[in-house]
């Protein structure tokens, strides 16, 4: 009898360059995927749903259905009959309209871990486990955010203390230092007052005032500091020098909604030896509770070296805040925390089934995947070190995998699976110039550097989220000037064709290279009135890091393809298996290798030419078919005398 799965993990990693990823994984150098690699098979040619973006295709790798099916269209969702330019993002369980894995295997009374996986906020998770959800991070909170603000925060995101005027950066200047009560210094200490602005968080909070202490530990130039809340002995946070990480620190952080309990770390970037150049660097405040179903969860997770942080600061990088190895380290603080997390619950807890979402590589490529191209004007020397930072980043992820693996056994099935890929930015593109300049979509009137808001009296059709583009119809949309019947038609035409003709004016490109009237787009997986009336795609060398490109799309380092790695029971070991393997083909093979129930909306394949017996089932089946005959020759079989 063919060996069974009875457990199942889903490791989940957000966009990484796949032919990178693997490259670093065969090298020796990330060993837990590696190791997936030597003892599972891996698919190279595994597509992500369009558009290439993170909510759909999380959704879509646990429903095995596509976006037209489980109603997650986009990054951003859109009520049919809102104003089309009402949207909000997608991380909201309740609006997925087809059963989850977790949900189906329920009903054969299975467990379910789930760890910062996308869109699990109000999910149907009965007697199991949900740690954040809300966002892409444990303290990141998007559900019900207006698009325009992106994320909030549970607490307060990244900042940083400077003498320099960084952008955001909160401003210090020094004086003489006095009345430290029981602080030792020297004569010569400078302190500050720093007020600091908490970043967007999704409950206000006042600014909160820390206090800065340098002197010479050394007897020569300035080479610590002291961090306070207070200017005494018992408001001391931490005593660093340049290069320094302090260790946890806990407090309490009053909000509108009442005190708020919270982590964090901070490190020392910069300190002169006159102190006219201070850099203090503190990658988030993390609050410990509000991301856990159950609530008392949060009482039991610790993690010595990692934060629930709120979002990696990549934009600090960008920036110049802080260097390549800091974000790294950064990055990382979360990555032990979710190691950590994952482990506790999968040792203590009852679990068949587990999902975990690290989304470490999207943030660092959406910052430097242009600077990591030979053909970047950025020093040799930067790239150098980016590319290291790269490495290591797939490391700290690859370390957190290998935490959770631990709690793994020759019973459980695995994937390594991600949403899709990334590739460097490329040229400007913007759809709705194209509809401008074709005569469909007009602007009120406003002064020079206003955003530009849409005459919809004006406009009959407009480009919405990532991919869509909606005629503005009469009857449907509130401020509707298109007829329905032949001009809603004439305008959809007018559309494709003004897309498909478009040329980059700079390069005589064509960016779009794939424009679809809604029913002809259920080729892409798209056919639910949450679809635009026309679905585009754009050729990789135009936009953003992934999203409006199609999933086998290829530009310089990058690469669109999902990652699908296998290994587990019932699985070939060692192999690679070129044939094409959807995102949506996670769930059915799941099922049919640990005898789990199948969601009801399940469209996906089994990857038959990754098991070692595809006939297995099939063998099993006529053996007990068999069997039964047996039993039933005998039952009716006369009485020997």
């Amino acid at each position: 009898m063919a060996a069974k799965a009875e457990k199942v993990m889903v490791l989940g990693i957000d966009a990484p360059i796949v032919p990178r990823l693997v490259a670093l994984a065969r090298e020796g150098k990330l060993p837990a995927l590696g190791r997936l690699l030597a003892e599972g098979v891996y698919a190279p040619n595994c597509l992500a749903p369009f558009p290439t973006i993170t909510p759909p295709n999380w959704t879509t790798i646990t429903t095995g259905a596509w976006p037209g099916t489980h109603g997650l269209t986009d990054f951003d969702g859109f009520e049919p009959g809102d104003p089309l330019d009402k949207t909000h993002q997608n991380f909201d369980s309740r609006e997925v309209k087809a059963e989850r894995l977790w949900e189906a295997a329920a009903r054969a009374g299975k467990r379910t871990i789930l760890v910062n996986y996308p869109v699990t906020w109000n999910a149907n998770n009965p007697d199991g486990w949900r740690l954040g959800g809300n966002g892409l991070h444990i303290n990141d909170i998007r559900l019900g955010v207006d698009r325009r603000l992106f994320n909030l925060n549970n607490l307060c995101q990244h900042f940083l203390l400077s003498t320099e005027p960084y952008p955001f950066a909160n401003e210090v200047s020094f004086k003489r230092a006095s009345d430290w009560e029981g602080v030792e210094h020297s004569p010569r200490a400078l302190e500050a007052e720093v007020s600091v602005r908490p970043v967007k968080p999704a409950t206000p909070m006042p600014p909160f005032t820390w206090h800065l202490l340098v002197d010479a530990a050394e007897g020569k130039g300035y080479d610590t500091v002291v961090v306070a809340k207070a200017k005494n002995k018992q408001g001391v946070y931490a005593r660093l020098k340049v290069g320094e990480w302090s260790g946890h620190i806990y407090d309490t952080f009053p909000t509108e909604a009442g005190p708020k309990e919270a982590v964090f770390r901070m490190k020392l970037l910069e300190l002169s030896p006159d102190a006219s150049q201070f850099r203090l660097f503190v990658p988030g405040i993390g609050a410990l509770h509000g991301w856990a179903e159950p609530a008392e969860l949060e009482e039991e997770i610790k993690s010595a070296e990692g934060l629930p942080l709120v979002r990696p600061p990549f934009d600090a990088w960008v920036m110049e805040w802080i260097d390549a190895q800091t974000l790294v380290e950064a990055n990382d603080l979360h990555n032990r925390w979710l190691a950590d997390a994952s482990h506790y619950l999968l040792t203590n807890k009852p679990w068949d089934l587990f999902f975990i979402h690290v989304h470490s590589p999207d943030g660092l490529y959406h910052a430097i995947s242009a600077d990591l191209e030979p053909t970047s004007t950025r020093s040799r020397e930067l790239q150098a070190e980016l590319t290291a930072a790269e490495t290591a980043l797939y490391q700290s992820v690859d370390r957190c995998l290998g935490r959770i693996l631990e709690a793994a056994d020759e019973k459980t099935l695995v994937f390594a699976v991600s949403d899709h890929g990334a590739k460097p930015k490329g040229r400007h593109f913007q759809v709705q110039e194209v509809l401008e300049a074709a005569g469909l979509l007009a602007y009120k009137p406003g002064e020079p550097g206003e955003r530009r808001q849409i005459d919809w009296s004006r406009t009959q059709a407009a480009g919405q989220r990532t991919v869509h583009v909606y005629v503005n119809l009469k009857g449907r949309d509130p401020e509707g000037t298109v007829p329905p019947g032949e001009e809603y038609e004439r305008v959809r035409e007018r559309t494709i064709k003004a897309l498909l003709e478009w040329n980059d004016p700079e390069t005589g490109l064509k960016p779009v290279v794939l424009a679809l009237k809604r029913e002809d787009a259920r080729v892409l997986g798209h056919y639910d009135e949450r679809s635009g009336d026309i679905i585009y795609a754009v050729d990789p060398r135009f936009y953003e890091e992934h999203g409006i490109h199609l999933p086998t799309a290829k530009f310089g380092i990058g690469d669109l393809h999902s990652l699908f790695i296998m290994a587990g029971p019932g699985v070939k070991k060692g192999e690679v298996v070129e044939r094409t393997v959807w995102l949506t083909d996670v769930v059915p093979t799941a099922c049919y290798l640990a005898d789990l129930p199948v969601p009801a909306q399940c469209e996906g394949s089994v990857v038959y030419q990754a098991l070692e017996d595809p006939d297995a089932r099939v063998k099993e089946l006529q053996s007990l078919r068999r069997n039964v005959e047996r039993l039933k020759r005998m039952v009716e079989r006369p009485p020997m005398c």
